[in-house]
């Protein structure tokens, strides 16, 4: 077999494969006995028809089965040979075959890029000390007594700021209710039993401060300019007349701080709790530390390596970066037109970041095979089992799951880059710094 290489670009290369006479024609005969074993031709058993006959009846049947053996059968030595480290599919062009000749195609291949490992050992990076001050477990209780706080309601006195208010409240804009006018934004029209905290522009500008001083079964007007760049547009420069109704007020009680607190939130007392709150706050910024490490390392390599990517990878991981960024922005309440307005501004940072993750990977991955970093069975069930954790499903449900995307390999090669890291980590000259 013949094979010569085209460069077409860094990445990109032709390959001009041509299988040898003999071989074709050895293959062919092969097919030929296969075809005639189950060859169905009137007056003749399955398998004692003439080969002639077969022949001249499933020429074109043959021909198609000898070019699905021998062209990928011939791709695969012509790159083992050339030793070429392909990535995606091949695209395969021209095949020509006529009997008695070779036969002859092209395979139009993306290729891994060719560089030089930088010096990875001795990295500098700096690394945050990783401390739990006793404020940073008291904003955790105080977030917990928040979560478990109850609302009473106050009598005997008007509202006050940092109370909550419960009120009915309609508006209306030159005479009409805002909610004809503007009904995709109906909250801003109209609501009842809605509670609001008493601050400095809450809801609205100005809105709550009008509110001040009133008792519960109290109506009053409130005055609302909204301004000129006002969201809603039809609303934007408007001059509004608010008819609430003051219908209680609440006030946020909040736990004591206590054992008995400390089991309703789970733990077994109040010491035992801020205990488990220092030790996830601390793994927490352990992790946090390590990221950080590990973010220095992978800017300096990448900074210290430059080699072009092969332009379909890089587009398939543009459009799933693409993909992720509209389908986040969508869940956030972007419309479409938002999203076509910065559609340049999403792609411009989707193709930067899908360089920048497969640069990072062809480095690492050379980084790997060059310091002979393995991946075992358990380290792939270790991680497969933690993802399960975040899902809460069963181990053995979450395999299952990734098995049925064909996502083993991709989990395995998630292990292989952390477990890369961490050897450049080891390997690192670190500074801690407070």
């Amino acid at each position: 077999m013949a094979t010569t290489v085209e460069l077409l670009g860094p990445c990109r290369k032709k390959l001009r494969i041509e299988i040898a006479t003999d071989r074709v024609a050895g293959t062919r005969a092969e097919i030929l006995k296969e075809f005639r074993k189950a060859a169905r031709i009137p007056g003749f058993r399955p398998g004692f028809a003439p080969e002639p006959m077969v022949e001249k009846r499933y020429a074109k049947e043959i021909d198609e089965e000898l070019r699905k053996r021998l062209v990928p059968e011939g791709y695969r030595e012509a790159v083992a040979a050339e030793k070429l480290k392909p990535v995606g599919y091949p695209q395969v062009d021209s095949v020509e075959y006529h009997p008695g000749q070779p036969l002859v195609f092209t395979a139009t291949i993306d290729t891994t890029p060719e560089f030089s490992l930088p010096e990875y050992k001795g990295i500098k990076v700096d690394q945050k000390l990783a401390t739990v001050a006793d404020a940073d477990i008291t904003q955790t209780l105080d977030s917990l007594r928040d979560q478990q706080a109850e609302f009473v309601t106050v009598e005997g006195r008007p509202l006050q700021m940092a109370d909550f208010a419960v009120i009915d409240y309609s508006g209306v804009v030159d005479g009409k209710p805002i909610i004809e006018l503007a009904p995709e934004a109906k909250t801003l029209g109209e609501n009842h039993d809605f509670w609001i905290q008493v601050e400095v522009d809450a809801f609205l500008k100005g809105f709550c401060d009008q509110l001040v001083g009133a008792r519960p079964g109290e109506k009053r007007q409130v005055l609302i300019d909204f301004p000129a760049e006002f969201p809603q547009t039809l609303l934007a420069g408007k001059k509004a007349t608010y008819f609430v109704t003051l219908k209680a007020i609440k006030e946020k009680k909040l736990p004591e701080l206590n054992d008995e607190f400390a089991k309703k939130v789970g733990a077994e007392s109040l010491e035992k709790l801020q205990s488990e709150i220092r030790q996830g706050l601390l793994a927490e910024r352990e992790n946090e530390s390590k990221g950080a490490v590990r973010k220095q390392i992978v800017d300096h390599l990448l900074g210290s390596v430059q080699f072009e990517l092969p332009e379909a990878l890089v587009a398939q991981e543009t459009r799933s970066i693409v993909y992720d960024l509209v389908r986040e922005n969508t869940m956030r309440g972007a419309s479409k037109e938002q999203l076509e307005e910065k559609k340049d501004e999403i792609f411009g940072f989707a193709n930067k970041s899908a360089q920048e993750r497969l640069r990072t990977s062809f480095i690492l991955d050379a980084i790997s095979q060059a310091e002979k970093i393995e991946v075992t069975s358990d380290e792939v069930e270790e991680r497969v089992r933690l993802m399960s954790q975040r899902y809460r499903i069963t181990p053995q449900k979450m395999k299952e799951q990734i098995a049925e995307r064909g996502g083993l390999d991709e989990v395995e090669e998630q292990v292989r880059v952390s477990k890369t890291l961490d050897f450049l980590i080891a390997n690192a000259k670190v500074q801690i710094v407070s």
